[in-house]
């Protein structure tokens, strides 16, 4: 998105300004998108399936479960308490657990669970077979 000046904003025609926004926000939800898929592959390549049958908490039904039934406060403790224990899952659950926030259109959580995915890819490696 673009940034624009009260002055612009002013003198800009209505139907240049619909369009504006409708190209702004066009952009977003392509951002959205591919955020998105960079989790999926984040998961895939953490090995989301070992995670699963070693820990049943590191399971995307889980986690969306968890964030449908917790409030936001409930939600931003969980990431907290997930990057704190730093678990051997702890990379993959944390994508799945931010995979399920964006799927359920909370962006700016799902923008705390990655600053939080990035510290943890910063400390840990990926689970191994």
């Amino acid at each position: 998105p673009t940034e624009h000046t009260s002055d612009t904003i002013a003198s800009e025609d209505p139907t240049e300004r619909r369009e504006r926004i409708r190209q702004e926000r066009l952009a977003m939800v392509e951002e959205c998108r591919e955020a998105r898929q960079r989790a999926a592959l984040e998961v895939a390549k953490a090995g989301v399936k070992l995670a699963g049958k070693e820990n049943p908490t590191a399971t995307y039904e889980h986690c969306l479960m968890r964030v449908r039934s917790m409030t936001e406060k409930g939600l931003i403790n969980r990431v907290r308490a997930i990057e704190r224990a730093a678990g051997k899952h702890c990379v993959v659950k944390m994508a799945i657990f931010k995979s399920c926030l964006q799927d359920e259109d909370m962006w700016e959580l799902a923008q705390l669970a990655n600053d939080a995915l990035e510290r943890l890819k910063a400390l840990l490696p990926p689970p191994s077979d």
